[in-house]
């Protein structure tokens, strides 16, 4: 009695299996001797293979002349469709294989500055106390990296991913919101709607020249572009809260920043309900590979666990 495996949506038995591996072996080498010596079977179990897939199928895959063995048409469809059934297998044994394989070797990453320093680093002191045969090269940076040009096994981003050229997981939220310390707000006009803002010395924070003054906010049902004007303007979101601590207006600040500071009343969370939109997120970033090395899986889930329920988000 043969069993049924799926594979990959197909029902296959064991023997059909092996019938395709012969006819792949067959089609490949244009020769019967031939991939019986490559599978170590005799000329007759292959040829006995073959017909049997024949006339499973219906359709006569090889032309077998005394000269030469061709496919048919529709065997020269079926190799194309067989190699990719293997192909898949075999990149399923690497995949378990590599799972299976203890992290071990440098791991190159590329890091924003404010959340790698605040929130990674801790993550990476656990992550080597657990993986001793693994070592962390880490670049603090925010600009943009090729991982592949620069070498990086990996890179946590923060905004919309914009790259195709590589893989990404989402490992965290990170919502922007309007906050102040509470003397500024106590010498300054009220502020009880995004329209008030206009009246305020905001901090802007832009990565580009023309950025900064219009703010795009959201409370989950409105969307609003709000003009905005102030004296600060910087290209560093940990400016932006250091200028909000001091006094110097209302900035939109991460909460994955300016949180502790919030919950000790350093600051205050003005319009609460509404932040800055789009709503960008923090992930990983690695280079579209078809399997990824021990290290960098590791280093990934850890990375995920983590911030399953983030500090800042509580």
């Amino acid at each position: 009695m043969h069993h049924q495996c799926d594979v990959f949506g197909f029902n296959v038995s064991p023997d059909q299996l092996g019938r395709i591996v012969t006819f792949v072996a067959v089609a490949e080498r244009r020769s019967f001797s031939g991939a019986a010596d490559a599978l170590n079977l005799t000329s007759s179990s292959v040829s006995r293979r073959i017909s049997q897939l024949e006339e499973e199928l219906g359709v006569q895959l090889i032309v077998r002349t005394t000269r030469r063995v061709a496919l048919s048409e529709l065997g020269e469809t079926y190799l194309a469709e067989c190699r990719s059934i293997l192909a898949r297998l075999s990149e399923a044994n690497d995949e378990i294989s590599a799972r299976n394989a203890e992290p071990r070797g440098v791991l190159r990453i590329s890091l924003p500055v404010a959340f790698g320093r605040r929130h990674v680093a801790p993550v990476i002191a656990r992550f080597l106390a657990t993986h001793p045969k693994v070592s962390i090269d880490a670049s603090f940076s925010d600009v943009f990296v090729d991982l592949v040009k620069e070498g990086f096994d990996l890179a946590v981003r923060i905004g919309t991913p914009t790259d195709s050229s590589v893989k990404i997981r989402a490992i965290a939220p990170n919502t922007r919101i309007l906050m102040a310390s509470p003397d500024y707000l106590e010498a300054a006009p009220p502020l009880t709607a995004p329209s008030d803002l206009s009246l305020h010395s905001c901090i802007r924070y832009n990565r580009y020249a023309s950025a900064g003054n219009l703010w795009s906010l959201s409370d989950g049902n409105a969307n609003l572009s709000v003009p905005i004007s102030g004296t600060f303007r910087c290209d560093d979101s940990e400016a932006v809260h250091e200028a909000a601590l001091a006094g110097l207006g209302v900035g939109l600040v991460p909460r994955y920043i300016g949180y502790r500071n919030l919950q000790s009343g350093r600051l205050v969370n003005v319009l609460p309900g509404w932040h800055s939109v789009p709503e960008a997120g923090i992930y990983v970033a690695y280079p579209s590979a078809r399997h990824l090395a021990p290290k960098v899986r590791a280093f990934i889930d850890h990375l995920a666990a983590h911030f399953r329920h983030p500090s800042w988000d509580a």
